[in-house]
């Protein structure tokens, strides 16, 4: 129905409510929501090679139907999936755009509040190829792994052995993993001493060699 007149809109309007409905009932990629959908919304920047991720983000807790009801809401998440994906091209350090909090929290990732831990998990995901983080389960995995970089630096809970490894971190062994936790410690409260994979990497070798 709908009167004739508008048929583009209303193409558009069916599509967004079938992104939003996608995104309140978690069925993005049960019900493969497909790429012409998007495009039907109006919103640029799905295809083959993103369209899971972008299903991924959709059914994250975090993201429901309030969240992608709009075309512009939409558009963000595909955004910043898109900038995870053009930073994860597993070089590491050779892209100096590493995705923000915002876009992170965006895609449905949690706990990426600080500038510290944006430019730590950045550097992470540079070293990895797109696959390695093209769920949002993956970009939490580590996001919680900076978290607790950070968390270890101001002198709490210290990173394990498999979130150091899961950053891209070399050289951490059972053996020498207190050790490594305790160099960790003795940088700067605020983050700023381990904030880039290659200062973490270094007070990981000098702890694993003292």
């Amino acid at each position: 129905g709908g009167g004739g007149g508008g048929g583009s809109t209303d193409t558009a309007a069916v599509a967004l409510a079938s992104i939003k409905a996608a995104a309140e009932n978690n069925t993005a990629t049960s019900g493969n929501l497909s790429a012409d959908v998007f495009k039907a919304a109006g919103v640029t920047g799905v295809d083959s090679t993103n369209l899971a991720a972008i299903q991924s983000a959709l059914d994250s807790a975090a993201v429901n139907g309030n969240a992608a009801d709009t075309k512009e809401e939409v558009q963000a998440i595909v955004d910043a999936y898109n900038a995870i994906k053009a930073n994860a091209d597993g070089i590491a350090n050779n892209n100096a755009t590493n995705p923000t909090q915002a876009q992170y929290a965006a895609i449905g990732v949690t706990g990426v509040d600080t500038a510290t831990e944006e430019s730590l998990l950045g550097d992470a995901i540079d070293g990895k190829p797109f696959s390695a983080v093209d769920t949002v389960a993956e970009v939490q995995i580590l996001a919680n792994a900076a978290s607790a970089v950070m968390t270890g630096a101001a002198g709490g809970t210290a990173p394990t052995k498999a979130q150091l490894e899961a950053l891209g971190i070399t050289g951490v062994t059972d053996a020498n993993l207190s050790a490594i936790q305790a160099a960790i410690a003795a940088t700067p409260d605020d983050g700023t001493g381990v904030d880039t994979l290659s200062e973490l990497q270094a007070v990981a070798n000098t702890g694993a060699t003292n």
